[in-house]
């Protein structure tokens, strides 16, 4: 008996484990439908377990269309139609499925109710715009926005004082005449809340003290989301946390205010870094940092760091308190050693720079500090010691979207820098630099970026010998007239030796290429001019360079490689070209 059994069902087991299929969807022409599509039908899913017979795979294709129906419903087609149809082909069978779309239904109105559903929302702190809420009148229908809406009515809500509301009902009504959808929601807003005690975990080498500065809110106030997000966001950017998390109560407590929770998990505050490099300007060379960024407790950062290589050597150690007698006011110590062997010239420099720079808004920054230069330098067109004191005033003004990859918007910003010599009191200069950058996307999905740079110098009041080679305007480096040797377009002094600029004017043109998500190309072109004179000549010659360069897009930014390839070589002074090496973006 038992072998008769083996016998009848073995053929049947091998056949069935060699029923296999094909799916094909027909009719969908929008990919994010035939994607969702794909990934809710079972006929995909299983595709790699079939079933033991055609008829179970009928079964199964039957049973598939219901959850299909929904998925296009999510997408505003409340009247499509699917049909199926199971083939032979080959060694395999072939599952067709047939839609019929139908029209797309569009919103035609969006309501927000309150209390009893029988009046719409008012809340004279409340403010409910159907573009914040990601609706748009005869837009599609779809369930996702509407799902999304009502969340920004909660946020919005959480906004202006009311973060216990809840949404209690839900109604979509469907107009199968005209194609349109009215959607509307019921919210119970709940209390007007107030920020009550906060209470800190996981607070660790950082003093509390210092977390309690970054809080944007006051107990006591009315309650708002946008103060929560903006701590968690000021907290983060210290990079002494891995993590911050807010939490509140579900309800107000006796004086009729919200305790608050913040944990945090702090970071490692200690970093060591070691890298090495290779460039055409400067040969092999090596570089070290050391980091605290939890100095004394209280995300005072210090740092020290050292550069070699076979023309350039150089030391700095530098201290950075933020909220310095104010918020977001960062008061920054720097003492910086460096020996530059470049062509121009052999320069020994020591300077020491105190500054304060407050955030005014996202847009402005403001700088001021005092800085001492002593600058020793050999080998020139103006060899000599120098020692200078400086008031450096700074002011920037972005609207750009990344400070590394920036793919819309513009950057402004204007250094003027006071100089006073320590040794003839009779020798001062003022040295002013304007810079702006335009960054304009030439498609929707930004793969096509037009970048351009403009850069205005200026040198006025001492004489020529008495201001520092290396403060000099001079041109030939990675970010301007790329493929010139380092640091040597300027006016030349008989002997064909740089002079330096008092003035110059520097342009860049970039056409940013993203082909694919990791990998960039970027043709460019450099102009630039250098004058003797303190204001800016158009009327001097114009240096010239061309090149291309490759981008690698990493989550830290772009890793540049860029070779440049000067359009007036001058003789013994530049070669073929030169490759540069870095990373972001030149500007």
């Amino acid at each position: 008996m038992r072998r008769y059994i083996l016998i009848i069902f073995f053929p049947f087991s091998v056949w069935a484990a060699n029923l296999h299929y094909e799916v094909r969807f027909h009719g969908v022409t929008d990919p994010a439908v035939l994607k969702a599509l794909e990934n809710t039908s079972e006929l995909m899913l299983l595709q790699e377990r079939p079933p033991a017979s055609i008829n179970g795979l009928h079964y199964r294709a039957k049973a598939d269309i219901p959850s299909l129906l929904k998925v296009l419903k999510a997408y505003a087609y409340y009247e499509a139609e699917i049909s199926y149809d199971v083939q032979a082909q080959n060694d395999s069978l072939q599952v067709d499925l047939y839609v019929n779309m139908g029209a797309l239904f569009h919103l035609r109105s969006y309501e927000i109710f309150q209390g009893d559903c029988t009046q719409t929302i008012e809340l004279s702190r409340c403010t409910f715009c159907l573009e914040a809420l990601g609706l748009e009148y005869g837009k599609a229908a779809d369930s996702t926005s509407i799902v999304r809406a009502e969340t920004a009515v909660l946020n919005e809500l959480a906004r202006c004082g009311y973060p216990l509301a809840y949404i209690d009902k839900r109604r979509v009504l469907v107009d199968m005449k005209d194609a349109e959808v009215d959607a509307s929601v019921c919210v119970q807003e709940g209390p007007l809340s107030k920020f009550g005690p906060t209470t800190f975990f996981g607070i660790q080498d950082v003093k509390p003290r210092f977390i309690e500065r970054k809080v944007a809110w006051r107990e006591g106030e009315v309650f708002n989301l946008d103060l929560i997000e903006e701590t968690q966001n000021r907290l983060l950017k210290t990079d002494l946390f891995s993590s911050v998390l807010v939490s509140y109560s579900e309800e107000l407590d006796e004086l009729g205010e919200l305790p608050l929770k913040v944990r945090v998990a702090e970071a490692k505050h200690r970093t060591v870094a070691l890298g090495a490099s290779y460039a055409t300007v400067e040969g092999p060379g090596g570089n070290f940092s050391w980091t605290h960024r939890n100095f004394r407790g209280m995300g005072e950062k210090l740092s020290l760091s050292g550069d070699v290589s076979a023309r350039f050597i150089g030391g700095k150690l530098a201290f950075e308190k933020s909220d310095f007698l104010r918020f977001d006011q960062t008061l920054t110590m720097n003492g910086e050693a460096r020996r530059e062997n470049i062509k121009p010239y052999l320069s020994f420099t020591y300077e020491q720079t105190n500054r304060i720079e407050r955030k005014i808004d996202k847009y402005r920054t403001f700088a001021i500090g005092l800085e001492g230069q002593y600058i020793t330098v050999h080998e020139s067109a103006n060899n000599g010691n120098f020692f200078f004191l400086g008031l450096p005033i700074y002011g920037k003004y972005t609207t750009a979207d990344s400070p590394v990859d920036p793919t819309k918007g513009y950057f402004l910003s204007y250094l003027c820098i006071p100089y006073q010599s320590v040794q003839k009191a009779d020798v001062q200069f003022v040295k002013q630099r304007i810079v702006m950058n335009f960054y304009f996307p030439l498609t929707e999905k930004k793969r096509v970026v037009l970048a351009l740079h403009s850069e205005i110098g200026s040198i006025a009041g001492a004489d020529q010998n008495e201001i520092p080679l290396p403060t000099l305007f001079l041109g030939g480096s990675i970010d301007d007239l790329r493929g010139y040797t380092y640091k040597t377009v300027s006016p030349l002094n008989a002997r064909g030796q740089p002079l330096g600029g008092r003035s110059a004017i520097l342009t860049s043109v970039e056409l940013r290429l993203r082909i694919s998500e990791s990998i960039g190309i970027v043709p460019f072109a450099d102009f630039g001019t250098f004058s003797l004179k303190e204001w800016p000549q158009t009327s001097e010659k114009w240096f010239k360079s061309v090149g291309a360069g490759v981008r690698y897009y990493t989550f830290f930014g772009p890793l540049r490689l860029d070779v440049g390839f000067p359009l007036n070589p001058r003789k013994g002074l530049d070669t073929w070209g030169k490759v540069y090496a870095s990373i972001g973006q030149s500007f």
